[in-house]
């Protein structure tokens, strides 16, 4: 496991990461031999790469793991977050971190959780060259009620940064829905990231994407995007799935009915199948059902 901080305090840093490789193999020594395919993960608002940790174990044998701390989260904290400097962070951990097969471009399969989610369809859109797939969830364009708390990022940030402020340990994970076992400092660096100049510019940012931003990504990307049964809104992840569609037939939406939003912690072997089913691109999971 290795791990890199971002090493400075303005929107130029470079975005703290940890990365996990697979074991090597004899054929590791062979020049020639392909390098294990990239998966860089996108944490959620106010969140970690804590929140994958039960996750990666079920792909750390066959896949090169960048677990990144978004701009203004955790190891990141010093840049300020915008989805521009979220994304030229990206480029530039791919284009400076991943190894591609021999005579080919830089380029990972990207995995993101609701913030990290959108993050990865707005990273599609612009860099194309260096997504390989997208596997996405509780990412669906806002609408409604939902969308009207984005369009008020102060009221909501402020209402966040109190909860965290009130909540025990036990109400944190008692919030979250479902049986989540506890993951030990993940809910302190949660509190640490629910202030209210973290989460204003991400609620800002969150609520000027339409599916207009999902109807531009170029055909050229597999898109999963999927929905929490229990907590995420579903039609409008069916409806960010038929946009996807409409650009390339092999991208799809899905419901994991029994998931809540944040269903990495409660569901981590599933959410593992379903990322390695996307990117080999084998039948998903049953568990998976199409929207």
């Amino acid at each position: 496991m290795a791990e890199h901080d971002a090493n400075t305090t303005d929107d130029t840093a470079e975005l703290a990461f940890t990365r996990l490789t697979p074991p090597s193999k004899p054929a590791d020594t062979d020049p020639s031999a392909p390098p294990p395919p990239a998966i860089i993960f996108l944490h959620g608002a106010e969140s970690c790469p804590l929140e994958f940790s039960r996750v990666t174990p079920f792909l750390e044998d066959g896949y090169d793991i960048f677990l990144v701390d978004l701009p203004a989260h955790s190891r990141s904290k010093h840049i300020p977050f915008s989805f521009d400097n979220t994304i030229r962070g990206l480029v530039q951990l791919i284009t400076t971190h991943v190894r591609p097969p021999q005579g080919q471009p830089a380029a990972a399969h990207v995995v993101g959780l609701s913030l990290g989610g959108f993050i990865a369809l707005e990273f599609a859109r612009m860099h194309t060259d260096l997504v390989l797939s997208v596997w996405c969830t509780g990412c669906a364009p806002f609408t409604g009620y939902r969308l009207w708390f984005m369009q008020h990022p102060r009221l909501l940030s402020g209402a966040v940064t109190l909860a965290s402020k009130l909540a025990t340990e036990k109400i944190f994970w008692a919030t979250l829905g479902g049986d989540v076992q506890p993951i030990p400092g993940l809910r302190e660096e949660v509190q640490k990231n629910q202030n209210m100049s973290t989460l204003k510019p991400v609620y800002n940012e969150l609520a000027a994407i339409t599916n207009d931003n999902l109807a531009a990504i170029p055909g050229t990307v597999r898109v999963a995007i999927i929905a929490g049964g229990k907590l995420d809104n579903v039609p409008d992840t069916k409806t960010a799935g038929q946009v996807l569609k409409k650009a390339n037939p092999q991208s799809c939406a899905f419901v994991v009915r029994n998931a809540i939003h944040w269903w990495s912690l409660q569901f981590p072997e599933l959410f593992a199948k379903g990322i390695r089913a996307w990117i080999e691109g084998n039948e998903m999971p049953k568990e998976y059902e199409p929207l």
